[in-house]
């Protein structure tokens, strides 16, 4: 059974300005230069159900289509962080209107590669975008944007993983190295753990191929549950996506992660943002900026709410039932 999960979403938007503006069209005005939109992404152009996709598909119902109302210049990085701050400063020296930069690190290279074009990141670490705006009602400099979750929200996952699977005691944490934003991981989510009776057990993956060993390393460490971080190197491939859960359910451990996708491809829980919603926020605020708005008069969203996910068929294979009040919790729940 499915359940809609409206009721339970919300997301704060912290300028009245951008609540009317679903309504609002791009005009076209053949006598001036189209717009120029670019995007910096980490992922791979088959990759699926990204975020930079529904960010297409929000500015197209702004009216925003390329080629014909704007010019789309896309750079990916194909799960190559190290690429990022090269395909930055290509980005840069094309002089885009604007830049859309999905997740933290192509955000962070963006940061180092220009400081007067207007960036639009989302979705993003709270903790990285308030280290380059300074204040997030009123960002300074040239960017802006939407965040994806914050530490409140990963301790939550764990506390309802422990809820659905009372017997865990050591979870193991997969996370990218290279990506700034899980530097202080899984230490940041200690004092959480701690209090659930966890025990936190990092590993490191640098990419698809470093997969394999960081869950041999795993087990050699006695854990016995999972939580994955959202990072894109492991979530926006499905191919890599699927390969993580099916390591994670044959080998016993009950998951969860804060990736949105996580329950629905497999895995046993999650509680994640709307990323449709903070999509639509990315197309809108990219929409005000080339209306002329300056990112410092574009207030940071946060989304407030978020939206559980729970897989039966998974719990049944992993032989675990879902307490009734976690399952009257649920915004979803997939048999």
């Amino acid at each position: 059974m499915r359940r809609s999960s409206w009721s339970r979403r919300s997301i704060i938007v912290g300028s009245a300005s951008l609540l009317i503006l679903p309504g609002a069209r791009a005009s076209a005005q053949p006598t001036r230069r189209r717009p120029k939109v670019a995007f910096l992404l980490p992922t791979a152009p088959d990759d699926v159900d990204t975020s930079a996709d529904r960010v297409r598909a929000a500015l197209a119902e702004l009216g925003y289509v390329d080629g014909q109302t704007i010019s789309l210049e896309t750079r990916f990085a194909h799960h190559r962080l190290e690429r990022l701050p090269a395909l930055a400063a290509e980005l840069v020296a094309a002089h885009p209107d604007v830049i859309y930069s999905w997740t933290t690190t192509p955000t962070r290279a963006l940061a180092a590669a220009t400081s007067t074009i207007p960036i639009v990141a989302a979705p993003i670490g709270e903790q990285l975008l308030l280290e380059l705006v300074g204040d997030l009602v009123r960002p300074a400099g040239n960017i802006t944007g939407l965040t994806f979750d914050s530490r409140d929200q990963q301790e939550k996952c764990l506390q309802i993983l422990k809820e659905a699977a009372p017997h865990i005691t050591r979870v193991g944490v997969l996370r990218n190295p290279l990506n700034p934003a899980w530097r202080h991981y899984p230490e940041v989510l200690n004092d959480a753990a701690r209090a659930l009776g966890l025990e936190l057990v990092g590993a490191d993956a640098r990419g698809p191929e470093e997969i394999d060993p960081a869950f041999a390393a795993m087990a050699a460490a006695g854990v016995d549950s999972f939580f994955p971080l959202a990072e894109p190197t492991f979530v926006a491939a499905p191919a890599v996506l699927q390969r993580i859960i099916e390591l994670a359910n044959t080998r016993g451990w009950p998951s969860a992660s804060h990736e949105p996708r996580w329950a629905r491809a497999g895995g046993l829980l999650s509680l994640g943002s709307d990323l449709r919603a903070i999509a639509r926020g990315a197309a809108l605020y990219i929409h005000r900026i080339l209306q002329g708005a300056k990112p410092s008069e574009l207030p940071v969203i946060h989304p407030t709410r978020f939206e559980l996910v729970l897989n039966l068929k998974t719990a049944k294979a992993l032989g675990l039932t879902f307490p009734l009040p976690l399952l009257g919790r649920a915004d979803e729940v997939i048999e």
